[in-house]
């Protein structure tokens, strides 16, 4: 019986430039079409609920964002505006009566 041998026999294995693919390619030959149909649909799965999960995320925190958003915002502005106003009174009676009578009216608030 004669051992038939072809050109990739002469080249010594530590030579041969073999991409990470390929060799899962050569890998997927030892396995049965049951156990390779089985993993695809794995990693398929693995990926439509990996999308699903980020797709409900985002909106999930798309939606707590603006709510909060429109819920406080009101209230910031409305802050804003009566520490403001507050200020100017301030100013105004630190320009009419004094330092004193500002720091006075501070102390009482």
């Amino acid at each position: 019986m004669a051992v038939v041998r072809d050109e990739f026999d002469d080249i010594h294995d530590s030579e041969i430039q073999e991409t990470f693919l390929e060799r899962i390619e050569g890998l997927t030959e030892m396995f049965p079409d049951a156990i390779q149909s089985a993993a695809v649909s794995t990693a398929n799965w693995s990926v439509w609920g990996i999308k699903g999960l980020f797709n409900a995320t985002k909106s999930t925190v798309w939606l707590i964002s603006t709510t909060s958003l429109i819920a406080f915002l009101p209230y910031i502005i409305e802050k804003e505006r009566s520490d403001l106003e507050k200020t100017q009174v301030a100013q105004q009676r630190q320009m009419l009566l004094g330092p004193s009578a500002a720091i006075q009216q501070a102390k009482t608030n």
